[in-house]
């Protein structure tokens, strides 16, 4: 299949921005958001290579920092993706504190109050466990719905 590498990282991605997002955020419609997390890239990659699905996910997405007017939510999604990338992606191990201030200090303002929120607003903070294990479990259930309902 077309780039089924690709395919399976984003979807082990999403996993743990979900189980970030349960952990941390507390508003029902900032979940609805954050569970469509990345899911235009599992369809272009059916399409086209991964530098044209990511240049035009960028473009694209406003949780990433484009011409995109953003809301809370986005940023919120935003700061829970930076997060998830020391879990998911060997090339880039800053927490999202640390990235904010690499990449992105223009942000400063929108984003710090939500890494406060989430204590999560220090450089070098150890990976948590909880996600390390969500990370190499296949199957994940959500933290805030261990009950199954029908």
């Amino acid at each position: 299949m077309r780039n089924q590498e690709h395919i399976e990282y984003t979807y082990k991605h999403r996993k743990i921005v979900m189980y970030l997002a349960n952990k941390y955020v507390k508003e029902g419609a900032v979940l609805k958001q954050i569970q469509d997390h990345d899911m235009d890239k599992l369809f272009m990659y059916l399409f086209y290579n991964k530098k044209d699905v990511s240049a035009l996910h960028r473009q694209l997405s406003s949780h990433h920092e484009n011409e995109i007017e953003k809301n809370k939510a986005d940023y919120i999604e935003m700061v829970l993706d930076w997060e998830s990338a020391r879990y998911t992606k060997p090339d880039k191990p800053l927490n999202a504190y640390d990235t904010l201030y690499k990449y992105y200090p223009e942000m400063e303002k929108e984003i710090l109050p939500i890494l406060k929120e989430f204590n999560i607003d220090k450089p070098n903070l150890p990976m948590e466990q909880d996600v390390v294990i969500c990370r190499k479990n296949k199957k994940h259930k959500n933290r805030r719905n261990k009950t199954r309902t029908n």
